[in-house]
């Protein structure tokens, strides 16, 4: 469920790892997965606003619960690849996720890239590590 959108400033380290310009503009997403009625993991994207420039004027209920197809269907954006790195972190509280600055949380980041190998979405998502779990299948 997407909680909010909104374009924003670049954000160096961001833009960086977007392969953009350190100023251009982004479009941000704060967007949670509920599970019995409970927030199980609090995500943050940004989005190159370059690419996904008519998510300027949606609103958080416009969007589908899948993202990558979204991605496709509303700005022709295919994400053909990603690659994420796990964290686990401590003194972090998290306003979706209701949690103490006591409570340890996994930290996901992802780096999502088209066809072309270009990034064209990077997030972060959290969750609480005693209920943590993944699973890679690898083929």
């Amino acid at each position: 469920m997407v909680k909010n959108v909104m374009v924003i400033e670049g954000i160096e380290d961001i833009n960086e790892k977007l392969n953009i310009s350190k100023n251009k503009a982004l479009i941000y997403i704060e967007r949670v997965r509920i599970i019995e009625g409970k927030v199980s993991l609090s995500e943050k994207i940004w989005l190159p606003k370059s690419r996904y420039q008519a998510f300027v004027n949606l609103e958080p209920e416009d969007f589908e619960n899948l993202l990558y197809p979204f991605y496709y269907t509303k700005c022709g954006q295919f994400v053909s690849s990603a690659v994420e790195t796990l964290f686990f972190i401590a003194n972090h509280v998290d306003s979706y996720l209701d949690n103490t600055n006591q409570e340890n949380l996994v930290k996901v980041c992802r780096i999502a890239k088209n066809l072309e190998g270009d990034p064209i979405e990077y997030r972060e998502s959290y969750g609480l590590a005693e209920k943590f779990s993944y699973e890679v299948n690898i083929i």
